[in-house]
């Protein structure tokens, strides 16, 4: 180890030297070099590591360059800050640099006096140098071995490099310099003086032996002895100076002798002694005295510290000279130190100590080899050496004697000496060894120089084998008042002072708790507290503590006190904070007290250890300061901050700066739970202000939100209804009066956002208790999201906000009876705008079932990061029953058929017990976990409230989205000639086949040929498929739990196929992938591949996966909000397969569809193609709650129902596929319409914007201006925006319905009954009737029928023509609907799926649509309204029917030729003769309610009133000019309802002219009669009918001809 430090030191150095080489010039660099070395010989390898090299060089050359000048024997010091641009190089420290002749003590007097004078030494490097300089002390060489200088021209000099603290101040640098000069000529006087000074020493010995003083031959023998051994090595001189003394009676004077100064004492204005004024002097009072004296020589204490060697005071021995007469007339005055070796010897080697202490024994009386005895000369072996030097023989036999007292009996005992000259006391103080500690010493120390008014100028401590330590107090005492306490009184002092800490505590806890439990507490916990608990706090206080202690230890959990020092300022507080276990990390505990409104000034952590206990207890202090200007009532607010930290602590309250309302508005911390769950909603709807900002706005406005709050109890507290009824009103007022006063207009906003919150809030759990009588651990509050301000569009009818600290969710619904998935979103800080975004789709997905769009989602706030996938799960888990649980404590319940509201839940809404919820992202196998919950609280729905369970419909295992989905998709490529169940077509998916919708859906033909697809892990490629191969190899992967693409087997992949990591920095492409997905690149990123594969051209890209992919061009990745997918996205224009399929949700954003649609692509919206999944559900739910009724009336066993819901599964799943045909059907026939209906469109559209039912920016339909471009480019609505229309059109429809009587009429029980499968019409009818839902499914029902078969116009078209209740046009439909059987009709035409152009079957469609348009309008005009269907259906179904089926035998020649013309057509197209006819015989058919009306009246059989009705219209014309009538180009709406118009009147004036003529004919109507009415009406009937046939000659005829027209028709019926 040693060789390596070394070997890195020379590496070191090796690079300074490289460094000096390469900027200086060699002949100077060899000298620098050696210095250098030299320099950095004896530095340490940590020294040099911890600079660079640049800087190392920079320091040793910057003393080199100080040290090229120097005079001869003159100290030079230099105290620098090295800066890099002045001097070149840097230090973090101050340096002070050195040039000196080398002698002893130069570095230690340096570094001890800058110690002394509180400069921190870093480094020291002193290498002694040997130069060669000329005469002017300028620096020729550094001497080497080689050199050939003269010794007498060396010079060896001590070159000193000394870092110190940084110091900056310009005075402070020269103060160093100044006080290091100093230091170096005391240095360099005491060197030169020191040999001089041992002479003196030998002029002193001999003159005391030529003159002896007046004194004992032993006395001065020992006198001599002495200085003998001071000159021998022990001590160190650094000064002498000569006195002469002369005494009278009067006075006494006492001189310097001029010159004999020598060392330190050369200067003679340097004084080593004290007067009494504390000022120096030569002549101390000690030293009169000492003169005064017999004795020769003193030794005492200087009152000035050495500057050399050592800073301590230095030895003072002063040495009388006597005249002839033996009469004092001088001193010698040496000053000096002890050498180490002087402290080593025992006294009986010491001259003068010796004899002092041989005397002590003496006057003793004890013998040398008692014990005692021993026990003495130990004692003064051992006695403080400076301390037996100035003692008196009889202070030192009383002292030694008490100390020998105290070793026999241990215990704290003092002994003091005073200067005879009160300059300071010596006090011996001994207390028990195992007493002994620096914190007793720095007490005592306290006490003893408080007792003797004066400080501690050194202590000293000195601990042996003996019982007992010794503590050396020199005490410095003042110049006045000097106090001589009693040695008994002090030793009483120090009895209380040296009483420990644990000693009171055990006095305390016996005091505090008896005798029995106060000894069990003190076992346990006498030695636990540190020395710095003790110091800090008092026994008191710590029995306090062991308390807290114990119920920690009880109950495992953190313990608290928030108290208030007697002493602290009014908003200084102390918080401790106990723990079991770790210490608690400051950066745990800060954010919590300071989010309290606290700010943390200091924390003390305290380790109690147990007896008996491996862990310990931690007992935190915090100091804490509170805000200026915040008042608070410590009593009352401690319990609930104590509460508010607790919460905080074990995760039941959020760490935020809401906390700080509990001090400064007086809130407990339930109460600030509201506040800070009203502020999380507030975020979620897009408010501006950030949390911390509303934070602030609530703590500078404590009083309003403390109102607030109070509102909220009011409105809705369950326990005091009368008092909140008197007191809100009163409430708000005060609220809005103290609004008024907010300067702040931000602050303003913010508040009467929370003000607004409250009052919009319909219910709330707050004051639920849970199932064990605490508060729950999460709140739950109903919203009228129409009355909350600033909310986004669209608004919800209404949202439940639930609020946890674990959790957070949000539940909207599109209106009372809504259903919806439950997704766990990982969207925080924006989750409620994914959900309406999910929810807006979801009204448009849930068009077709009975509850409008809900949808809900939840964030878990607290993942963990350990235990893997599993513990992520339960907590996912567990937040997820906290939002089902939190919308259950809110909703009505229905026992029995009566409505129960729930428990402690003040409402302010009607009845609204109808909650239901569905699986969706994250949460798709939790179904079973809702239900588990609903049924706990008892809910009436049961395992119907989430569909999808166990006891459900499993939507994977049906396929049932996909399959809805496929429907979409089989109509697209149907539409463009393509039968995708039995012809290949290419495919791209995004998702993998473990999903549901991917999976299901890539089975779902066996012609597919997946060419490629991807997942968040891989890419699957398969550039030439096996379509039969790989749709097994699909379901063997399907059928695998958890497969991934990598399970494909590689062996059926064709050639130049693969599976490809999305983790790798780039793939290869083969010849086959480039040629598949048209990339010329030969190898992209992951990124690019997929990007390519997007924008391939194929024939289906199918969405099974989570994410979006395309966006219009007008869009930003911002605007869509999936970044994970921002570097994958593109353009719907860059799309180029022939159809998408959205089996997944936002696969595609609304605006890239249409982007998409209109460069012709096939596209409808995610709503529409997977909305099975939601049709499946809500038919789960349905259906429960049908068989759940029929179980509780005892008609079913539990065991029944779950094999029956089972047996219903594939009729159920037809039910719904054939909700998602028809929904596309409609879609296709309203655009095939293009431009020629646009206009009724767009007023729908405009009706629903009216009505607030539409946002069209929020849809992303057109507005005006692009409504024109489109109609000036012949462009009409693209199928994602019918897509949305339709959904309207379905869901306002609903809802209108739905507040009509419509619902009640019996004639829809066939509707209602036919929403269910086979098995429960044939046995329980009776029960259908009775479903709690009955009202919704038929308005569901009918809602559907109308939009899918009539259009979705239809409805508006009547209603702006006519006026006309949205029920009696629902009947006419129905009683139109039936009457003419069109479920027939229609059913033959779906039948031609892929046997006949999907366009003529369209076309078919169109045709019955306008059958239904003329005939519902017939119906509402002449039947009496409201009509009973029922009699309606009844009268004219048997007539329709026979009209439908003789009708080619009933028509004119014209409309018979038309007849067959079309049917010639249809049947040439392949369409069946029997449908062909009777397709082709619609457009007649719109006159057969006339006819049969005719026929109803006059009783005459229909094979009489048809022929004749048709023969009058060939007659007059009237079959042609309507004929003609519908090719007219229609420029507005109104040219549309006057063409109408006029058209429908024809047809009325056609059925009066039929009566006309049966009241004529007394016999048969024939064509005879039909003349006879002619020639009697010739004249009209000549004029209208040559008018028609002028008309007919043009070949066409406009609106004004047909105008004309009627008016002649109208007149000739009046004739």
């Amino acid at each position: 180890m040693l060789e390596k430090v070394g070997d890195l030191k020379s590496e070191r150095i090796e690079q300074i030297v490289d460094y000096l080489r390469a900027r200086m010039d060699k002949k100077r660099a060899a000298s620098v070099e050696q210095f250098v070395r030299l320099f950095y010989q004896r530095a340490t390898a940590e020294d040099l590591a911890e600079s660079t090299a640049e800087n190392l060089y920079g320091s040793a050359l910057s003393l080199w360059k100080f040290a090229e000048q120097r005079e001869p024997g003159t100290p030079k010091v230099r105290v620098i800050n090295p800066r890099v641009d002045e001097q070149g190089w840097r230090s973090s420290h101050t340096v002070i640099e050195i040039v000196h002749d080398d002698m002893p003590f130069l570095v230690d007097s340096v570094t001890s006096n800058l110690n002394r004078k509180g400069y921190t030494v870093h480094l020291v490097i002193h290498p002694i140098v040997r130069v060669k300089r000329d005469d002017k002390g300028h620096l020729l060489e550094v001497i080497s071995g080689k050199s050939r200088a003269k010794k007498s021209d060396i010079v060896t000099e001590s070159h000193m490099h000394v870092e110190v603290g940084a110091q900056s101040s310009p005075d402070v640098l020269q103060e160093i310099q100044e006080t290091i000069q100093a230091v170096l000529i005391d240095v360099q006087y005491a060197v030169q003086d020191w040999r001089t000074m041992l002479t003196k020493v030998d002029e002193a010995v001999a003159e005391l032996r030529d003159n002896p003083p007046p004194v004992a031959e032993e006395e001065a023998q020992e006198t001599i002895s002495f200085l003998e051994w001071l000159a021998d090595n022990h001590f160190t001189f650094l000064g002498y100076r000569e006195h002469t003394h002369k005494a009278t009676a009067k006075r006494a004077t006492h001189k310097a002798v001029e010159g004999s100064g020598l060392g330190v004492l050369r200067n003679p204005d340097f004084h080593v002694l004290a007067n009494t004024k504390g000022g120096l002097t030569e002549l101390s009072d000690e030293v009169k005295y000492f003169l005064g004296m017999s004795e020769p020589v003193i030794v005492t204490k200087a009152n000035v510290r050495s500057t050399v060697h050592r800073a301590v005071h230095m030895d003072y021995i002063g040495i009388k000279t006597f005249d002839s007469k033996g009469k004092v007339n001088g001193e010698r005055r040496f000053v000096g130190l002890f050498t180490s070796v002087a402290y080593n010897q025992t006294p009986e080697q010491i001259p003068f100590l010796r004899r002092k202490v041989r005397r002590t024994i003496e006057m003793s009386g004890l013998g040398e080899a008692s014990h005692d005895g021993k026990a003495l000369a130990n004692i003064l072996d051992t006695f403080p050496r400076d301390e037996l030097f100035q003692i008196s023989e009889q202070q030192l036999h009383d002292t030694a004697i008490g100390i020998l007292e105290v070793l026999e009996r241990p215990r704290i005992s003092v002994f003091y000496r005073r200067d005879p000259f009160s300059r300071y006391v010596s006090c011996l103080v001994y207390v028990p060894t195992y007493r002994h500690s620096t914190e007793l010493t720095e007490l005592i120390g306290k006490a003893v120089s408080q007792a003797f008014n004066g400080y501690v100028s050194v202590s000293f401590i000195h601990v042996g084998d003996s019982p007992l330590a010794r503590i050396q107090y020199i005490i410095a005492t003042k110049e006045k008042e000097k106090p001589e306490p009693p040695r008994e009184e002090l030793e009483e002092l120090l009895h209380v002072v040296a009483r420990t800490w644990g000693e009171n505590l055990h006095d305390e806890l016996l005091e505090q708790c008896g005798e029995g439990r106060g000894n069990q507490l003190w076992h346990r916990y006498g030695n636990a507290f540190p020395a710095g608990y003790a110091e800090a706090f008092s026994a008191q206080e710590a029995t306090f503590d062991v308390e807290k202690m114990e119920e920690v230890m009880a109950t495992g959990r953190v313990g608290m006190n928030l108290y208030q020092a007697i002493e602290a300022p009014e908003n200084a507080l102390r918080f401790k904070l106990f723990h079991h276990g770790a210490p608690l990390p400051l950066s745990d505990t800060l954010p919590m007290l300071e989010n309290m409104g606290f700010r943390v000034i200091e924390e003390h952590p305290f380790d109690i250890r147990l007896y008996g206990e491996e862990s310990s207890i931690w007992i935190h202090d915090y100091g804490l300061e509170v805000s200026a200007g915040v008042a608070f009532d410590l009593h009352e607010v401690k319990e609930n901050l104590q509460e508010a930290f607790g919460r905080v602590w074990y995760g039941e309250l959020e760490n935020d700066g809401f906390n700080r309302l509990v001090i400064q508005a007086g809130l407990e911390w339930r109460q600030v739970v509201i506040l800070r769950a009203f502020c999380k909603y507030l975020r979620q709807t897009g408010i501006t202000f950030s949390q911390a900002y509303m934070e602030n706005t609530l703590a500078a406005n404590p009083g309003i939100a403390r109102d607030i709050v109070n509102l909220f109890h009011t409105r809705f507290d369950p326990h005091d209804r009368k008092r909140a009824a008197r007191n809100e009103v009163t409430l708000v007022q005060g609220i809005e009066a103290a609004l008024d006063a907010v300067a702040n207009l931000d602050e303003d906003r913010i508040l009467r956002r929370f003000l607004n919150l409250v009052q919009s809030i319909l219910r709330t759990n707050f004051y639920q208790p849970a199932e064990d009588g605490s508060v729950k651990s999460y709140v739950s509050f109903k919203i009228d999201s129409q009355n909350i301000s600033e909310l986004p569009l669209p608004r919800p009818f209404v949202e439940t906000f639930v609020y946890s600290p674990r959790a957070e969710a949000i539940h909207l619904r599109g209106g009372k009876v809504a259903r919806g998935g439950l997704r766990w979103s990982d969207r925080p800080e924006d989750f409620r705008t994914e959900i309406l975004g999910l929810m807006k789709a979801q009204m448009v997905k849930n068009a077709v079932i009975v509850p409008v769009g809900a949808k809900g989602g939840f964030v878990a706030k607290r993942l963990p990061s350990t235990g893997g996938r599993e513990a992520v799960q339960a907590e996912v888990v567990e937040c997820y029953k906290t939002l089902i649980r939190g919308l259950l404590d809110l909703v009505d319940n229905n026992v029995e058929g009566k409505v129960v509201p729930p428990k402690d839940v003040v409402r302010f809404d009607d009845d609204d017990p109808y909650l239901v919820v569905a699986a969706d992202k994250g949460t798709a196998t939790f179904s079973d976990i809702a239900n588990g919950v609903a049924i706990d609280y008892g809910f009436w729905l049961g395992d119907a409230f989430a569909s999808g369970g166990s006891e459900g419909y499993d939507h994977k295992g049906m396929g049932i989205t996909a399959r809805g989905g496929w429907e979409s998709v089989k109509r697209h490529f149907r539409e463009i000639g393509h039968d995708a169940q039995t012809s290949d077509f290419t495919v791209v998916g995004v998702g993998d086949m473990s999903g549901d919708v991917f999976g299901n859906g890539m089975l779902l033909s066996k012609h597919i040929k997946l060419i490629g697809a991807f997942n968040h892990m891989h890419i699957f490629i398969d550039p030439d498929p096996d379509p039969a191969k790989t749709w097994d190899e699909r379901k063997r992967m399907f059928d695998m739990p958890r497969s991934m693409w990598t399970d494909f087997d590689k062996k059926l992949i064709s050639k130049g196929g693969g599976i490809f990591d999305r983790a790798a920095k780039s793939i290869s492409l083969t010849p086959q992938i480039k040629q598949a997905f048209g990339i010329k690149a030969d190898s992209l990123t992951p990124t690019e591949l997929i990007r390519a594969m997007l924008t391939s051209e194929i024939d289906l890209l199918w969405f099974g996966g989570i994410g979006t992919y395309v966006k219009s061009e007008d869009e930003t990745n911002l605007d869509v909000g999936d970044r994970a997918n921002d570097s994958l996205r593109i353009n719907g224009k860059e799309l180029r397969a022939r159809v998408v399929g959205e089996g997944a949700n936002l696969g595609v954003t609304q605006r890239g569809r249409v982007e998409y649609a209109f460069a012709s692509g096939r596209i409808n919206t995610d709503a529409i193609d997977n909305s099975a999944g939601v049709d499946c559900s809500d038919h789960e739910v349905n259906i429960k709650v049908l068989v759940d009724s029929v179980v509780g009336a005892g008609d079913m066993t539990t065991k029944q129902r779950s094999k029956l819901l089972v047996d219903m599964t594939d009729e159920v799943a037809d039910l719904v596929l054939r909700n998602n045909y028809l929904q596309t059907q409609a879609i296709t026939t309203v655009q095939s319409r293009g431009t020629a209906f646009m206009e009724p469109e767009v007023r729908f559209m405009r009706a629903l914007e009216r009505a607030g039912d539409l946002d069209r920016a929020v849809e992303f339909l057109p507005d005006e201006e692009m409504i024109a471009e489109r109609e000036a480019k012949g462009l009409g609505f693209s199928r994602p925006e019918i897509s949305v229309l339709l959904a309207y059109s379905k869901m306002t429809l609903y809802e209108e319905l739905l507040g009509t009587d419509l619902p009640e009429d019996s004639y829809f029980a066939a509707d209602l009954v036919s929403y269910f499968p086979t098995a429960l019409r044939k046995k329980f009818v009776k029960s259908i009737e009775r479903h709690s839902l009955r009202r919704e499914i038929v308005a569901t029902q009918i809602a559907n029928s109308i939009v899918n078969r009539a259009g979705l116009t239809f409805v508006n078209d009547i209603i702006e023509d006519t006026e006309i209740s949205v029920a009696d046009i629902a009947r006419a439909y129905v009683a139109t609907r039936d009457a003419f059987d069109l479920r027939a009709l229609w059913q033959d035409i779906a039948d031609l799926d892929n046997k006949v152009d999907a366009g003529l079957q369209t076309d078919m469609m169109i045709a019955v649509e306008d059958l239904i348009r003329h005939a519902a309008m017939w119906f509402l005009k002449n039947v009496p309204q409201p009509m009973d269907i029922s009699k309606v259906v009844a009268s004219y179904a048997p007539g329709i029917a026979t009209m439908a089926k003789n009708l080619d035998g009933q028509l004119a020649d014209l409309e018979a030729a038309e007849l067959k013309a079309k049917q010639a057509n249809y049947v040439e197209q392949g369409v069946p003769a029997g449908l062909a006819k009777r397709v082709a015989g619609l457009e007649a058919m719109r006159s057969v309610c006339h006819i049969v009306h005719v026929a109803n009246s006059s009783g005459r059989p229909i094979d009489e009133i048809g022929p004749t009705y048709f023969a009058i219209g060939a007659r007059l014309g009237l079959d042609w000019l309507r004929s003609a009538a519908e090719g007219i180009e229609i420029q507005n709406h109104w040219e549309r309802l006057a063409v109408g118009a006029i058209i429908e009147d024809l047809y009325g004036q056609q059925r009066t002219l039929v009566t006309r003529v049966m009241d004529r004919a007394n016999g048969s109507l024939d064509e005879q009669a039909i003349t006879e009415w002619a020639e009697a009406n010739h004249s009209t009937v000549s004029r209208t009918s040559g008018l028609i046939s002028e008309f007919r000659l043009s070949g066409a005829v406009d609106i004004a001809q047909l105008a004309i027209v009627n008016r002649h028709m109208r007149s000739m019926l009046i004739t």
